[in-house]
């Protein structure tokens, strides 16, 4: 018994050293989203999306990234466009959306990232309306993955993000419609192998020290 309380200890050590890491340890593709900028953010009332066309991007930045860290550009023809999953349900004052749907971000031609919704919410602030919460997996453009040090993840999921705030006037079931997008910004994280190796590494020597003091 006192061999497996110590395991259970050492465990929960390595979990307690490895979670700032595993916390902290991200590489973000940041796309802002500048006021005032184009677009329309709609949702038509009953079992239907919520829905973003031609939305301005305007730039983008890589924060904590293993190449070209804080390095970010504009995008001249930056355009997200987005269809998340129907009305789940709502609130006094929220919009709920389920996962399904379709996001990308483009420039001109180019495909910079395109997904798929876990979720969405839009959030009611008197006659303001700001999408947030929303929750999302996607793959990146080769090139853009490449120049921040990440191009091997280029086809591996990421965890996405966006908050964007706009006008809108109605209230929760009901339908809306804006043409007035104001500000936000579309995230995107990996994390950081190195973490989870730490951690793996951390395990494999309890088991292995577990193994060798119960042969004893």
């Amino acid at each position: 018994m006192k061999r497996i309380c110590r395991m259970v200890v050492l465990f929960f050590a390595v979990l307690t050293l490895a979670a700032p890491a595993l916390v902290s340890a991200a590489w973000i593709i940041d796309f802002g989203i500048n006021t005032p900028t184009t677009g329309s953010i709609s949702y038509a009332g009953g079992n239907t999306p919520l829905v973003g066309s031609n939305i301005q991007v305007d730039n983008y930045i890589g924060l904590d990234t293993p190449l070209n860290n804080g390095v970010g550009f504009n995008l001249p023809n930056g355009i997200l466009n987005f269809t998340t999953g129907a009305l789940i349900g709502s609130t006094p004052y929220t919009w709920d959306f389920g996962s399904g749907g379709s996001i990308s971000i483009l420039n001109g031609s180019t495909t910079l990232l395109s997904g798929s919704f876990n979720s969405a919410s839009v959030a009611k602030t008197g006659e303001l309306f700001r999408v947030a919460f929303s929750s999302f997996t996607d793959f990146k453009n080769a090139e853009l993955a490449a120049f921040y040090g990440l191009g091997e993840y280029a086809n591996l999921p990421w965890d996405g993000s966006f908050n964007i705030s706009f006008a809108a006037v109605g209230t929760p079931p009901g339908g809306f419609l804006s043409s007035t997008v104001l500000s936000g910004d579309v995230m995107n994280t990996v994390p950081e192998p190195g973490t989870l190796v730490l951690l793996g590494s951390g395990l494999v020597g309890i088991a292995a020290w577990g193994r060798k003091k119960f042969r004893m």
